[in-house]
């Protein structure tokens, strides 16, 4: 049916290669995106009061979506200020992954 030459093969196998490689690169990209936004490496070294945070803070951390935020601070003004950190889990969007990296970043007084 194909009957390419030994170069012609060679070229072949080359592009698919090199197509092989791009598109694992922007998977592996696209994972990182992913992962940046769940654990925020700039606030490793300090950590933030729950109580006291506001929504701009919350949301330049970059490390809850703005919905999130919202609620964090909506639960906060209707049941008062959070007790303990394990109060953040009866936020809406706050999963037990989300909550585990949350726990290094924030800290109730």
């Amino acid at each position: 049916m194909f009957n390419f030459t030994l170069e012609e093969k060679k070229v072949i196998l080359f592009l698919l290669v090199i197509s092989f490689c791009g598109l694992t690169l922007d998977n592996l990209a696209k994972l990182n995106c992913r992962i940046k936004q769940l654990y925020c490496p700039q606030l490793s070294l300090s950590r933030i009061d729950l109580n006291k945070v506001s929504l701009e803070e919350l949301t330049r951390t970059r490390c809850l979506p703005m919905k999130t935020s919202q609620r964090i601070i909506a639960y906060r003004m209707k049941n008062g200020n959070f007790s303990s950190l394990e109060a953040l889990r009866e936020v809406k969007g706050i999963g037990q992954q989300r909550y585990e990296k949350l726990k290094e970043i924030f800290y109730v007084e």
